[in-house]
């Protein structure tokens, strides 16, 4: 009877199992298309080692990443050029992703997600994310108009970029 009693009280406490996960790599990719193919910007680092708690919102703290925006890579000096201008990298030239809230239920897992980028603050809450081979994806569609900037046109309007915008981010853990 004392062994039903402790099983109840262990299976119907309210106190989770603490989870945590060390976050050894972030990755962060702008791409979208233009009237004659597609393009990649890329920010990744490589060697962390911040802490994230999942399921612990009383201790868990927010994971932070400020990211210098010339240290994206695009492939090419000319598109490098290109996209730090669009997003106004003499402005602003640093962007900022928060992390907050990690929830995992039954193998999916949900953020707050806070992105200061080229003056604007986007908040998601309770965003969906992916579970990867090695940690969590999230991905975001963006229009220009949403961030208050003009598609840039190239050779008197022939070449054009499309409104939309993904945003990825990856942890690795």
């Amino acid at each position: 009877m004392r062994v039903l009693l402790a099983l109840l009280l262990v299976l119907l406490s309210p106190y989770k199992e603490e989870k945590e996960v060390i976050v050894t790599r972030k990755k962060i990719t702008v791409s979208g298309q233009t009237s004659i193919g597609g393009f990649n910007c890329e920010y990744a680092k490589n060697s962390l080692r911040d802490t994230l708690f999942i399921d612990t919102p009383l201790r868990s703290k927010d994971l932070v990443f400020d990211i210098p925006v010339n240290d994206f890579s695009c492939g090419n000096f000319l598109l490098n050029k290109d996209f730090r201008k669009t997003i106004k990298a003499e402005q602003y030239p640093h962007a900022k992703v928060r992390v907050r809230n990690l929830k995992s239920n039954y193998g999916h897992y949900s953020c707050d997600l806070m992105v200061d980028i080229v003056g604007k603050r986007l908040q998601y809450k309770e965003l969906p994310l992916k579970r990867t081979a090695d940690g969590i994806a999230a991905k975001l569609i963006l229009s220009f108009n949403e961030l208050e900037l003009e598609a840039p046109k190239k050779l008197g309007g022939l070449v054009k970029v499309e409104e939309e915008l993904m945003l990825e981010f990856k942890l690795s853990f």
